[in-house]
């Protein structure tokens, strides 16, 4: 898929994707039942990754969570294979002004336990969402929300304070939290409990969940599209290191892995007996500085160590080629929002970044900072390759320090940091990168960075709904971030997914999808 394709969803994209499907007369196969029982069991590796903490839409964060909701559950709305939104749990909708969106929901869908899904639980979980007491981070995904009615029980609408441009990208089964949840299960359970026996109405139910090795998912023998779901089984062990995926894959353990090394792709691209996947990624990787700590609290000492490291040998080095770099946070794929020419602060320079760093209040003390990361791979190697380029260039003494994923992602959040490697994965909507990142009040802003025009330019995107005004919006956003160092971009890296050729009906996405697709899988 090219880089360069426009992500923006608007009314009018609302509007001419309903007139469009009228026009063809196409029916899909909604709520006929498979042909034959699901049959057969697809082991697919979820790689580089071994902690999942909670299975509920409504309080993940961590990007194999996600692979996993993204079976067992379905939102409102979906991505298709031209990252055009279109209907899931909705049959159709429609924008009846600036500010409501009304949604047709498909009769008849059923939720793991059997129940209906109803008008009643879309507004459950909007409503759950905004509650301060379910501490979601993914409120700010509805933040905008004034109100959800219920119309009658197949019949919805969402209505926000204000024009609110990202709304139908969060209303998709993304990484989004607004995956449709149950009421009455979780109102009986509680959300702890929920988080642990999920209940959806994806074409995958929990069947069994083992702590830092496995998750193993049942067909949801009710699922709402017909045909599927084709397998039996999803057999999904948490392997830590990506190389360990390849060697899994190639050994004839597992059938599917959600990314591969990048040092790796040439020669696996090679091999006949396998198929790669790849395209450039929604993503982007950085070095979180922490503004309310020394030194990273001084802007020149910032501006120093972002102009002190070259984001090309990054790519070449870590990457082996398999990505861009990165001068902001929004990448290449939301053509609209993406800012591809060099800024001033994110490009090596060394002779300015003495100056620069001759200018903060550190300039004449031996500056000792760990840079957090964690595992041996090549999050790790971000870091060596950072810190050797900095302390060669500035005569610092930045060091790495080696941590498991979970404790980082902690310690960022509490603020317990100097500097860490960090990056987002999935994010489809240039809001994601920008006022979640950015923001004074980004849920993701964990290291204290605050500019009132950020917040101001972000806000005003956020009701733009002109997308090349929009993209105009986050661009100047980013333009007074990066020049102050709110954060270090680094790069954005391709996407891989990797399978052996037996695997059929697999659609990779920009934005990482894994699970969304193990309703379509066929084994060949």
């Amino acid at each position: 898929m090219s880089g360069k394709r426009d992500f923006a969803i608007h009314r009018r994209t609302v509007l001419g994707a309903a007139a469009a499907a009228a026009a063809a007369g196409v029916a899909p196969p909604w709520l006929a039942r498979p042909a034959s029982a699901a049959a057969g069991t697809l082991r697919a590796g979820i790689t580089g990754y071994n902690v999942i903490n909670t299975l509920d839409p409504g309080k993940h964060s961590l990007i194999p969570e996600s692979y996993l909701i993204w079976a067992m559950f379905n939102s409102l709305l979906k991505f298709n294979a031209r990252m055009e939104v279109v209907p899931d749990l909705a049959e159709s909708f429609a924008a009846k002004d600036s500010t409501t969106l009304s949604f047709k929901l498909r009769k008849g869908v059923k939720f793991h336990d059997g129940s209906e899904m109803t008008a009643d639980d879309v507004k459950f979980t909007i409503e759950r969402l905004l509650d301060p007491a379910l501490a979601s981070s993914n409120k700010g995904k509805v933040s905008e929300v004034k109100e959800v009615r219920v119309v009658d029980p197949h019949t919805v609408e969402i209505v926000t304070k204000q024009a609110f441009a990202p709304l139908m990208a969060f209303l998709t089964n993304a990484r989004t939290g607004t995956q449709i949840v149950p009421r009455k299960v979780v109102q009986a359970v509680g959300n702890d409990a929920f988080g642990k026996q999920p209940v959806g109405t994806g074409a995958y139910k929990l069947k069994a969940w083992k702590p830092g090795e496995s998750v193993t998912l049942a067909a949801h023998e009710g699922y709402f599209v017909a045909g599927q779901p084709s397998m039996a089984t999803i057999e999904v062990p948490l392997i830590a290191e990506e190389s360990s995926g390849v060697t899994a894959l190639k050994g004839g353990q597992i059938d599917l892995t959600s990314t591969a090394p990048f040092a790796d792709i040439p020669t696996l691209e090679q091999d006949k007996t396998l198929k790669v996947l790849k395209q450039p990624g929604m993503n982007c990787r950085f070095i979180a500085v922490n503004h309310r700590k020394p030194p990273f609290d001084d802007v020149h000492f910032r501006r120093a160590v972002s102009m002190a490291f070259d984001r090309n040998a990054m790519v070449k080095v870590v990457l082996f080629g398999e990505g861009v770099p990165a001068h902001g946070l929004i990448p290449p794929s939301l053509a609209y929002a993406y800012e591809g020419k060099a800024r001033a602060t994110s490009v090596f320079n060394a002779e300015r970044a003495k100056a620069e760093l001759a200018k903060s209040k550190y300039a004449k003390e031996k500056i000792n900072v760990p840079i957090l990361t964690w595992g041996s791979s090549w999050w790790k190697r971000i870091i060596e390759v950072f810190a050797l380029q900095v302390n060669q260039t500035l005569g610092t003494n930045f060091t790495v320090e080696v941590n498991e994923a979970n404790t980082v992602y902690a310690r960022q959040k509490s603020g317990d940091f100097q500097g860490s490697v960090w990056g987002w994965l999935g994010l489809v909507d240039p809001d994601e990168y920008v006022g979640e990142v950015l923001s004074t009040k980004g849920w993701r802003n964990f290291y204290g960075y605050s500019n009132p025009k950020v917040d101001a330019l972000a806000e005003q995107g956020r009701a733009e709904l002109d997308m090349a005004k929009r993209g105009a919006l986050y661009k100047q956003a980013e333009d007074i971030a990066i020049e102050e160092a709110a954060v270090l971009p680094c790069f954005t890296s391709n996407i891989h997914n990797l399978m052996t050729i037996k695997v059929q009906g697999f659609t990779q996405l920009p934005y990482s999808n894994f699970g969304d697709q193990f309703a379509s899988i066929k084994m060949g």
